[in-house]
């Protein structure tokens, strides 16, 4: 990972360009997601992004996620979450989501929030 001198600026302004990327690919898999809007974005926090999607929808158009399986007695959930937590200083972004298999992704950031939401829909895009 390389080093950076200093963190990025995750404003407002850059929130809604990477949302206004993400919120395309989460349309297309048409499981009814939902921007989040209630995730922390406060001054001195670990900024974060939430989309959450009907899990009876998820469960049915990806059955190879074993979400059900994965909540056991707690099925059907309130929601599949689909989680970004930006690390300024390290300028990444770790996603976390319900019904994948792999690692969580980590992306690369630019500090760019147009270029950011690009880099963000296409790991998306690449889970989904």
């Amino acid at each position: 990972m390389p080093l950076h001198n200093a963190a990025m600026a995750v404003d407002l302004a850059w929130r809604d360009a990477v949302r206004a990327a993400c919120d395309p690919v989460f349309a297309s898999a048409d499981v009814d997601f939902r921007w989040n809007g209630h995730s922390d974005f406060g001054v001195g926090s670990a900024p974060t992004l939430l989309w959450e999607a009907d899990p009876l929808q998820f469960a049915a158009r990806y059955p190879d996620g074993r979400i059900e399986e994965s909540y056991g007695e707690g099925w059907p959930a309130p929601c599949i979450d689909y989680w970004v937590y930006i690390d300024p200083v390290s300028m990444t972004a770790r996603l976390n989501v319900e019904g994948w298999g792999g690692p969580d992704p980590v992306v690369e950031l630019t500090g760019d929030g147009v270029v950011d939401g690009q880099l963000l829909a296409a790991a998306f895009a690449e889970i989904l």
